[in-house]
């Protein structure tokens, strides 16, 4: 929320970096007038909207991810990034040809982070298939709601306004673990993601580590629950999957 960000500004602040997670949509517009940029990670949120605005079009930039694992995807590595700046979209296009714009002058220290042509005639057959992915994925999501996995697990919220797409359906529960345990063992793939939370990472030691009191990080990491989504899954799985979920409250 813009209270949680606004809370965490300091004057050292150069960005502001708004993670679109597991498809959902955060509330970009509302940190537009914060005085520093608004960055998007919309790895993993192709094709969902906020209001009238897409995923990717919300802040100053955006980056997308096209592994074969997104909801839009190419054939091996990939990504894009978007933007409206024409400065910023100059220093892109730099940066990914390192740091040169003529192959004789460099003016920043960049990469060799070229989309191919292979990739990009992938996503280019690819992308007019990526709404009806996102429809049946919503549709998944739906059912899920329709055939009472609400009473088994809490289900994902989606922001205000927003339209999600599901990348990964995240529910949550105070036994997770358990539940993940209980549904290997009936066969329905299920797992949970950061248990170790961004903060808690090596890397991240410097800048606070464990030092760090985020509670409802902790409980996010500790609760989430990743159950089978896709746009191939079928209503006779998906009844399958809340079946499981329910065996599985009352086995662990």
């Amino acid at each position: 929320t813009r209270e949680t960000v606004e809370r965490a500004l300091t004057p050292k602040t150069t960005a502001i970096v708004a993670v679109h997670l597991f498809g959902n949509v955060a509330p970009i517009p509302e940190l537009m007038d914060l005085g520093v940029p608004v960055l998007e990670d919309a790895a993993q949120a192709a094709g969902a909207t906020l209001g009238d605005g897409n995923a990717g079009a919300l802040g100053h930039a955006a980056t997308f991810s096209f592994f074969p694992s997104k909801n839009l995807f190419c054939l091996g590595d990939g990504g894009a990034v978007t933007t409206n700046d024409e400065e910023i979209a100059a220093r892109v296009k730099r940066l990914r040809f390192h740091g040169s714009e003529d192959k004789q002058t460099f003016v920043d220290v960049g990469y060799n982070s070229r989309l191919d042509e292979l990739q990009a005639a992938a996503l280019r057959v690819l992308l007019p298939e990526l709404d009806g992915w996102n429809a049946r994925r919503r549709a998944v999501a739906q059912a899920y709601a329709d055939q009472g996995l609400g009473e088994a697990v809490t289900l994902p919220t989606p922001v205000d306004g927003a339209d999600p797409v599901y990348h990964l359906y995240m529910a949550r529960s105070e036994r997770a673990a358990e539940l993940t345990a209980e549904l290997d063992r009936a066969g329905v793939e299920a797992r949970s993601y950061y248990r170790v939370p961004v903060h808690l990472q090596p890397a991240m030691a410097p800048w606070g580590g464990d030092g760090l009191d985020l509670p409802g990080t902790a409980v996010a990491a500790r609760e989430n629950l990743a159950l089978p989504m896709g746009p191939d899954l079928g209503m006779d799985a998906v009844a399958e999957v809340v079946a499981a979920c329910r065996e599985a409250l009352v086995s662990s």
